[in-house]
């Protein structure tokens, strides 16, 4: 089976950014909404342009109106678009149209109805699974993880919520495994600063 992905989000601080990077995860997110603990509204452009290919560069939006959405993915060369929000078919299918590579967010509580995926499927790259919970992405809460041994669709998902490095191993019992893991507040000393000697423990458990 292929190593799954590691995906770090609600990075902000260029230092932070710097040690996370000789880490190499294969994603990095960077949070865009202003009611986030880790909104990032100034980011080094000049660190952010030279990231080695190899580390993913993903902005996280929630109902952001298109055109600020494509601003930002052009200012800091995002390679994906994390959409957090209740974004409809249409603007996930105007970003698709204009080649924005977009990972598609469902929030699940004790059960979810996998058929509301279907008219994303052909638009995305990636579904994300979270915690249904009071934020948007960051709760620090697990869901049940059973819940996607009813997922059926051939699009790569990636699996957030209460990741950290004592859960990690159950969910090697998943009929269809993650292609990431996204991890967030598990892995912080405060909101947007990441602990990297945690991260880096976590790299080698996915090794």
């Amino acid at each position: 089976m292929n190593r799954m992905k590691l995906k770090v989000c609600g990075m902000r601080q260029s230092e932070n950014i710097q040690q996370l990077l000789e880490l190499e995860p294969d994603f990095m997110g960077f949070i865009f909404f202003e009611r986030s603990k880790r909104f990032a509204p100034h980011l080094d452009k000049e660190l952010l342009s030279n990231f080695p290919e190899s580390v993913k560069k993903v902005g996280v939006f929630v109902n952001s109106p298109i055109d600020e959405l494509k601003e930002k993915v052009k200012e800091y060369k995002l390679d994906y678009v994390q959409l957090h929000g209740d974004e409809s078919v249409e603007y996930v299918g105007e970003l698709f149209a204009i080649g924005i590579k977009v990972i598609k967010v469902f929030s699940v509580g004790d059960e979810f109805d996998f058929d509301r995926l279907k008219s994303y499927k052909g638009l995305v790259d990636f579904f994300l699974f979270d915690t249904k919970g009071k934020e948007r992405g960051g709760n620090g809460v697990v869901f049940n993880w059973e819940v996607l041994n009813d997922y059926s669709y051939d699009v790569p998902y990636f699996l957030s919520g209460g990741i950290d490095l004592e859960n990690i191993n159950d969910m090697s019992s998943l009929k269809v495994q993650p292609y990431a893991i996204d991890v967030n507040s598990k892995f912080e000393i405060e909101p947007g600063l990441k602990d990297i000697e945690q991260v880096k423990m976590l790299k080698e458990i996915l090794k």
